[in-house]
């Protein structure tokens, strides 16, 4: 009888969890209160549970994007800017457009905000087809540079005179998506990971150009070799990555925060990465993945408000976490070369 193999992030997640206890058992000078809040605390209300529900939708999305990419050998390092500027693109469109009906409107913010994110990706992608430009570079350089570019349009042209806060001013009530967990954000988008999962999960494993795409991610000289057109899976799958890292924006936009605030993204770009790690760069593995980084995210948030857990000793426990997801994938990669070879 065939033997079941146990997950291999399994193990790594276990280590994730008694690595963060012990953390706090160590530096908490109350250690039971502080686990409580960290791990079930989570369910304690409607808003917690529904933050990280929110926060679970949305490293989905972010977590889909760099798997995509990573699956043809690409590498995105630009979500956050990505992210950014879908959310961006969207308070542009609610601007110019403010007289459409509700979910009209709010389906042209979210198109818009996905269009966006695709374009800022596309140009990486060209960039590497044409030039061979490095994507790990040119995906973080013009994430960064249109960053900025982000920031004085939000606390300049676009910013809110009557706000205190660096925003934009705020959407009206018809572009917003109602809470299914009030107080919470938590929303009807929950319905996307259910539907683009699945459906790249059968694009990447059922589709001719789904094995072409991870043919050229596992080994480009053979895709080449083959007669592939490089061009197009060096491009379309940055593309694609750009298009749900702004889809993701749109989200934060009309979905948390209504109005674009400077550095909303909060980490959403970098946190995907994590999660595609975790998820061992497998479509089915990113909702579990997600998961479990949006209740340890959302754990440290709620042991910060009720425990004696500081800013600093939460930063730390998120680090080992990422420390850990990382190296874990590295061990498997050199675990997985071919005798005599060197890592691809």
């Amino acid at each position: 009888m065939k033997k079941k193999r146990i997950p291999a992030s399994l193990p790594v997640l276990l280590l994730c969890l008694g690595a963060a206890a012990l953390v706090i058992i160590l530096f908490s000078k109350t250690p039971a209160q502080t686990l409580y809040y960290f791990f079930p605390g989570v369910a304690a209300n409607r808003l917690y549970l529904g933050e990280m529900l929110n926060s679970l939708v949305l490293l989905s999305i972010t977590g889909l994007a760099i798997v995509i990419a990573f699956n043809a050998g690409s590498f995105n390092l630009g979500g956050e800017g990505q992210v950014y500027t879908g959310a961006i693109c969207a308070v542009l469109a609610a601007r110019q457009l403010p007289d459409l009906p509700g979910i009209p409107g709010i389906l042209l913010l979210i198109l818009c905000g996905t269009a966006g994110g695709a374009l800022l990706a596309f140009v990486s992608g060209v960039l590497k087809a044409l030039w061979d430009v490095d994507d790990l570079i040119s995906t973080f350089l013009l994430s960064s540079g249109v960053a900025k570019l982000i920031d004085y349009l939000i606390a300049g042209p676009l910013s809110d005179p009557a706000s205190y806060l660096i925003t934009t001013e705020p959407l009206p009530d018809k572009y917003r998506l109602p809470s299914l967990l009030i107080p919470s954000p938590f929303n009807i988008s929950f319905i996307l990971p259910l539907i683009l999962l699945p459906l790249f999960h059968y694009y990447l494993n059922h589709t001719r150009q789904g094995y072409e795409l991870q043919m050229t991610g596992s080994s480009s000289s053979f895709a080449r070799h083959s007669g592939l057109n490089m061009g197009i899976y060096q491009t379309l799958p940055l593309t694609i990555s750009g298009a749900l890292h702004g889809l993701a924006g749109s989200l934060v936009l009309t979905g948390t925060y209504f109005a674009g605030i400077q550095g909303l993204t909060s980490g959403l770009g970098w946190n995907g990465i994590a999660v595609a790690l975790i998820a061992g760069r497998k479509v089915p593995g990113i909702l579990p993945a997600a998961l479990f980084f949006a209740w340890m995210t959302q754990g440290s948030r709620i042991a910060l408000l009720h425990s004696d857990l500081t800013l600093e000793l939460g930063a730390v426990i998120q680090g080992i976490l990422f420390l850990l997801i990382s190296s874990s994938v590295l061990r498997l990669k050199f675990k997985n070369r071919p005798a005599g070879g060197s890592p691809s």
